[in-house]
């Protein structure tokens, strides 16, 4: 049973203002250190991403020591409290899994029988770090440096647009940027896997060094020789680790990395196609529609078109 918190719990819905008045949005940000004290009482999902300071957490009479960086995932049962032993630097995004996906409520996500599309489907993995547990707690994931400040500028970005709200695409911009989270989350959870399962067989630190880079530079040109000056590596030799335990080379591992982020946008947003392209890293419309046919058998149009729930 949640024990109510000494400070009053805040409204986690972002409300139109303008262009889209009176809509409500069922997503919002914090910089708040004092978060987790003001959970709403409505049911939601947070992410916080804690980019200093250290503790630990306590749950269900369970303490789990912390040190930034770190990612905690919380879901709609949970209702941790976050101890801090330095000063920290966080922030969070709290949100209804209906902004995932709208067929997706706090029910249904955890279901094997539930009753989903293709398309739904494909984003089930999305609100994995909500809905898999390896115990009753919530997910405290370690993470390297450069993701984290990748998902703080993030959430800084998706604050900035739901404050603005300029345009009629904001809320699909907003949800976008969580999405582009949820993905990396999603990377950074099987990364940790393979590099527990791997740590006894060898695995190069590059690999782990040039995956990081990949999954938070994606936006910005990205070549083989800029990563073997970067990592201070022969490209041979760096192509070849890479591919050895990734079985792809670097820069396919890139391309496809940029059209999953692609066709999740394109599946559950409205934002341009030419849009897209561009936040995810393709600056040429001939080689980004290439790409996206090639890895998914249909054009970036005809995928939306198949796939798009909105």
């Amino acid at each position: 049973m949640r024990e109510r918190s000494e400070v009053s719990s805040v409204e986690f819905v972002t409300i139109g203002r303008g262009i889209h008045k009176g809509y409500r949005l069922p997503l919002s940000s914090s910089e708040e250190a004092s978060f987790l004290e003001k959970l709403p009482e409505s049911p939601c999902w947070s992410i916080v991403v804690i980019e200093k300071g250290s503790g630990h957490l306590s749950f269900e009479g369970v303490d789990t020591p912390w040190t930034a960086p770190v990612v905690l995932c919380i879901n709609e049962t949970e209702y941790p409290k976050l101890h801090a032993s330095s000063e920290i630097e966080m922030k969070a995004v709290q949100f209804d899994p209906f902004v995932v996906n709208s067929k997706f409520d706090f029910h249904n996500v955890r279901s094997p029988e539930s009753d989903f599309s293709d398309t739904e489907k494909q984003d089930r993995y999305l609100v994995s770090p909500f809905t898999q547990r390896s115990g009753p707690y919530p997910l405290l994931l370690p993470m390297d440096a450069a993701s984290a400040r990748h998902i703080a500028k993030t959430f800084t970005e998706l604050s900035e647009v739901l404050e603005a709200q300029i345009g009629f695409n904001w809320p699909c911009r907003s949800r976008s940027l969580l999405l582009e989270v949820l993905v990396l989350l999603s990377r950074v959870e099987e990364q940790a896997g393979h590099s527990a399962e791997e740590e006894t067989a060898g695995s190069p630190d590059i690999v782990n060094e040039v995956l990081i880079y990949l999954h938070t530079h994606y936006p910005n040109k990205i070549t083989l020789n800029e990563l073997s000056r970067t990592f201070h590596v022969n490209r041979t030799t760096l192509n070849a680790q890479f591919y050895q335990h990734t079985h792809l080379s670097v820069i396919d591992y890139l391309i496809k990395y940029r059209v999953q982020l692609a066709a999740t946008l394109l599946r559950d947003t409205l934002l341009p196609i030419s849009e897209i392209m561009e936040r995810v890293g393709f600056r040429d419309t001939t080689h980004f529609w290439r790409m996206f046919k090639k890895h998914t058998s249909v054009s970036p149009s005809s995928y939306r078109k198949q796939y798009c729930w909105l």
